[in-house]
């Protein structure tokens, strides 16, 4: 996806993960910026496929 197209989203973490997220970018040849972009990418497509189950889930009265 072209940069053009991204959203800034900013956010504060304490200095352990900053470091953590430093380290693993590092490591895999990357910026903080596009780790912690795919990060908040998967976690946001699991709590979509959470939140479709439960939808889907017919709920259960007692």
């Amino acid at each position: 996806m072209a940069a053009k197209n991204l959203t800034r989203v900013t956010t504060y973490v304490n200095p352990e993960i900053a470091k953590a997220l430093e380290e693993w970018a590092e490591k895999d040849e990357r910026s903080v910026s596009w780790l912690a972009g795919k990060l908040i990418e998967k976690g946001v497509k699991e709590y979509q496929s959470q939140e479709q189950q439960r939808a889907s889930t017919p709920e259960v009265k007692e």
